[in-house]
């Protein structure tokens, strides 16, 4: 059956009126009729009474009128869904992320996302967790793999644990110990990349009460970890930056231990682009990291 007859009867006993249904739907009086009668001789009894008045559903009209109602809304899921999928196969995504994290973690996910979704277009912007934080709450990234913002109402998908380690020059005194004790931060020479602004070190170093002796900063991790190679001081990073990156340098985990936890974070799933949710839920399968429901 024709949805839009269904919309014909629905306004006319909404409206009371053929011409206030017509005026409704954008017809005429008489297009509005013509609709409403075509349905009834296919159902073979009559939907309305036509009064000088106006219109009212007869008995048989009031118990299909409800049924009516549910048939131009399933109409109306189908041309959501199907706006949905048209979304979910085309579209942008932009990730926030660190830089260990889209060196090492990302590149596997988004080659197999891109062959099954190769209209999808993925752009990943690196940056702190203070310059992601704002991205997102900018509106500049749809998501950001980083470790756990201050935001209890964004979602959150942990995936996995990195270490906090020390990064030492080989002749350090200590290159040869088990850890590296933190307390010895206050008086080190401490290189911080990010120009200094390290959320998770610095809450390492909140933690414990360390105030530590920052005497260099840079932009880039290799660059602070290229400086530690040069004997310039020791750097304080999470294991991830450290990772395949072949520099004379000496890497121990730090003493008391100490590790952040990564995950995936955005600030809506339901809200979210067909795009952005697809990639999401995704990543969380390949990651093993089940989506919250709520």
């Amino acid at each position: 059956m024709d949805v839009l007859k269904c919309k014909a009867f629905v306004a006319a006993v909404d409206e009371g009126s053929l011409t206030g249904a017509g005026k409704v739907l954008g017809y005429t009086p008489s297009g509005i009729s013509q609709l409403i009668s075509a349905m009834e001789a296919e159902f073979g009894f009559a939907l309305l009474t036509r009064k000088s008045n106006g219109v009212v559903a007869t008995s048989e009209g009031d118990y299909i009128y409800p049924l009516a109602i549910e048939y131009i809304e399933k109409e109306s899921e189908i041309y959501r869904a199907a706006t949905e999928l048209s979304g979910m196969y085309k579209g942008n995504v932009m990730i926030a992320t660190y830089s260990s994290i889209a060196s090492h973690t990302l590149p596997g996910i988004i080659k197999a996302f891109a062959d099954q979704h190769p209209s999808i277009n993925i752009q990943i912007e690196e940056g702190t967790k203070n310059h992601i934080e704002k991205m997102l709450s900018s509106g500049k990234a749809d998501l950001a793999f980083v470790s756990k913002l201050p935001h209890p109402n964004y979602i959150w998908i942990p995936f996995g644990e990195d270490r906090m380690v020390a990064v030492l020059p080989k002749d350090h005194p200590c290159a040869g110990w088990q850890s590296f004790p933190l307390e010895r931060c206050k008086t080190e020479r401490l290189i911080m990349p990010s120009e200094g602004d390290d959320a998770d070190v610095r809450d390492m170093f909140r933690k414990y009460g360390i105030v530590p002796n920052v005497r260099l900063t840079t932009l880039e991790n290799y660059t602070a970890i290229n400086m530690v190679s040069g004997g310039l001081g020791i750097g304080i990073m999470n294991e991830g930056i450290t990772r395949y990156w072949n520099t004379d340098t000496v890497v121990l985990p730090v003493d008391p231990p100490s590790h952040i936890e990564l995950g995936i974070t955005l600030p809506s799933f339901e809200d979210a682009a067909p795009a952005v949710k697809e990639f999401v839920s995704f990543a969380a399968s390949v990651l093993e990291a089940p989506i919250p429901e709520n």
